[in-house]
């Protein structure tokens, strides 16, 4: 019992865990599409429809025919395109189609959606309806809102009929003997089709566990794109989350029904569905007429993360720091993009990746971030010594550089760090010279007059031994405990530290070379190294020595400080790092924000690192065109798509209906 109560203390007191995100299928009938509000009544013309019947002396055929009505609509659009006409056209095929599917006709129902988009798609974009089209007109929204139903009705039925593979680019929809036929196209994106398994439509899930939605209304329909995987935890697979999950959106491209011939139409009819990445693009048209690309980067975000087996790492970490294994290293969110700065951020003391998704899902908000940054998580077991910890992130970094390009490496060497509690010190620890200081908590020998097998003296000088990686040139500390935390110390610092699985092999280094050498250690001092939670305490010697070291030449750093009650500020603290052991003298900024000791997912403290991303982002931009660089938006080598999949389509994705997760087994 007391084991478990002081668990609970340790996690409560240092952690910086937030609540679970989970995506559950939506209730009602796609409660969070946009276009369902503003056409939810739409079962009947609307007046200006009805005018436009009048004028056309149709409205008495349309009460006997709508088939009728819509052939002589038609024919008038071909023979004399009127925005009022055309745009009667979408309205009145969406009336129908929703007739013909409550009659269960559903293959004429789908023959009137597509007739709904492609006749939205031509009022919204025709050059020739260009003159009776306005963006103030009520129709113009609800022309996009048809767009939107029509092309949502048409991809589900393709989850359902589509089949579970796709022949040569192509998705064949038989429906009652009429083929359709669809081309899927993902281009000027890193992703690449083949890189997409799933499909699924994000209004049909609910989000929890996140304040807010990174989204943005429009024209296209957002998707869930779950990316393949080949080889799980081997090669470019090691580097993505389980269950990686990307968005997207989908447009559909017809053909201009204007120019259609009266009866001309061939069979099977074709159709374009582009998958747009909404990182990269916001909008669809060209020039004056191009209008906004609705996107919802939360949901998609939000589903890999529900599915992933991250969380068990927060404890396992600690607790038993081997289990981690292979599994510690960075974690990419999309295809490393040269062309961007990359974005570090390393989490806390029995935490893991998950911290940072709610900073995440805020700093994705803003194009600028988005088009710029990279961002990459590293995952580490928590529960082993800091001198271990720090080296891991080092080398992890060190061998990310060498994967990239010579010729890409200006925008990778003007890395950000950003680090949270004990994330920060691994951090600061990637930015200093080493010097003598941590070695000298252990022995009072040079380390070059100490005897060993070199492949023991080699692995430690990793730990004791570094310097300031040259491309990592900023640092946001996020309440980093410089000078511990009492919290360490005590009781509960003591049976943290206790229930901690020591390496073995740690533990047979120091062990060689205490017997190789007994005349250099205190038994005492280097029986082991300490402990994670035993480096948190206050005024600990790692600490010291840690905040000892020089720093880097380039190097900026800033500090977030939480508060968890008013007060003069120092004498603050966030519940777990008092103010004075977060503050440190000469940073570029420091903001104490009102939070408890998760920071990284406090409102004021994300506007703060925003703010710092941008200001990096305006300096390096400008050493970049001294310096000649590559453009932003370079493609990257490894993974990335080329024009060539313009050309040809392999493999594309099977498309799935939504699955519940009430009892997901993964």
């Amino acid at each position: 019992m007391l084991v478990a109560q002081g668990l609970v203390l340790i996690l409560v007191a240092t952690s910086s865990a937030f609540g679970d995100i989970t995506v559950a299928p939506s209730r009602g009938d796609r409660t969070h599409a946009a276009w369902s509000r503003s056409i939810a009544g739409l079962d009947r013309p609307s007046q200006r429809t009805l005018e436009t019947l009048r004028r056309l002396d149709l409205e008495p055929r349309f009460k006997l025919s709508a088939e009728n009505t819509l052939a002589a609509l038609e024919r008038q659009a071909r023979k004399n395109p009127e925005s009022d006409v055309v745009y009667a056209l979408a309205e009145l095929s969406w009336i129908e189609g929703n007739r013909l599917e409550r009659r269960r006709s559903q293959h004429q129902a789908f023959d009137r959606f597509v007739d709904a988009v492609a006749y939205s798609y031509d009022y919204l974009f025709a050059p020739i309806l260009a003159p009776g089209r306005s963006p103030s007109d009520p129709r113009f929204r609800l022309a996009c809102d048809l767009y939107n139903a029509g092309l949502d009705r048409i991809l589900r039925v393709i989850l359902v009929k589509g089949g579970e593979r796709l022949e040569a680019g192509v998705i064949r929809l038989n429906l009652q003997r009429k083929e359709h036929a669809f081309r899927v196209l993902l281009r000027d994106s890193p992703w690449r089709t083949e890189d997409v398994a799933e499909l699924m439509l994000c209004s049909d899930f609910e989000v929890s566990g996140l304040d807010n939605r990174s989204e943005q209304y429009g024209l296209g329909v957002p998707v869930i794109a779950v990316r393949r995987t080949s080889t799980p935890g081997q090669g470019i697979d090691h580097f993505y989350p389980a269950e990686m999950a990307f968005p997207l959106t989908a447009f559909l491209r017809p053909t201009s029904k204007l120019t259609d011939e009266a009866g001309a139409v061939t069979e099977p009819r074709e159709f374009l569905i582009e998958l747009i990445d909404p990182i990269l693009y916001r909008a669809v048209g060209q020039g004056p007429g191009a209008l906004p690309l609705e996107y919802d980067l939360t949901t998609p975000l939000a589903y890999m993360w529900s599915r992933t087996d991250l969380k068990r790492y927060s404890w396992n970490g600690l607790l038993r720091p081997g289990t981690v294994g292979e599994r510690a290293g960075l974690m990419l969110l999309r295809p490393y993009e040269p062309g961007k700065i990359p974005v570090i951020m390393v989490h806390g003391l029995i935490s893991s990746p998950l911290a940072w998704i709610p900073m995440l899902n805020e700093l994705l908000r803003d194009t600028r971030i988005q088009k710029n940054y990279q961002f990459l998580l590293y995952l580490y077991p928590t529960g082993v010594p800091l001198p271990i910890a720090a080296a891991g992130l080092r080398e992890a970094l060190l061998d990310a550089q060498v994967r990239v390009p010579v010729e890409s490496r200006a925008n990778f060497d003007q890395m950000v760090l950003l680090g949270h509690s004990m994330g920060g010190l691994l951090s600061h620890a990637s930015t200093v010279h080493s010097g003598n200081r941590f070695w000298e908590l252990n022995s009072d020998r040079p380390f070059d007059e100490i005897i060993g097998p070199p492949e023991v003296l080699n692995e430690l000088k990793r730990y004791f031994f570094f310097e300031p990686l040259p491309f990592v040139k900023r640092v946001v500390y996020l309440a980093v405990p410089h000078r511990g935390s009492e919290v360490s110390r005590g009781v509960i610092g003591r049976l943290g530290t206790s229930l901690i699985s020591e390496s073995d092999h740690i533990n047979s280094l120091l062990s060689q070379l205490i017997k190789d050498n007994p005349d250099a250690f205190d038994r005492r001092r280097f029986r082991r190294l300490p402990t994670s939670i035993e480096s948190l305490e206050p005024d600990a010697p790692v600490l010291l020595a840690l905040l000892a070291m020089k720093p880097g030449a380039n190097v900026l750093y800033h500090s977030i400080i939480g508060a968890n009650r008013a007060g003069p500020v120092a004498t603050t603290t966030d519940g777990v790092v008092p103010f004075r052991s977060a503050h440190l003298e000469g940073v570029a900024s420091e903001r104490v924000v009102r939070s408890d000791h998760g920071v990284q997912k406090d409102p004021e403290a994300i506007l703060e690192v925003r703010r710092i991303l941008l200001d990096h982002l305006n300096g390096s931009l400008a050493a970049r065109s001294r310096l000649g660089s590559m453009p932003i938006h370079a493609p990257m080598p490894l993974g990335a798509t080329d024009d060539s999949v313009l050309k040809d389509l392999p493999d594309l994705p099977r498309l799935v209906a939504p699955r519940s997760t009430a009892n997901d087994p993964r």
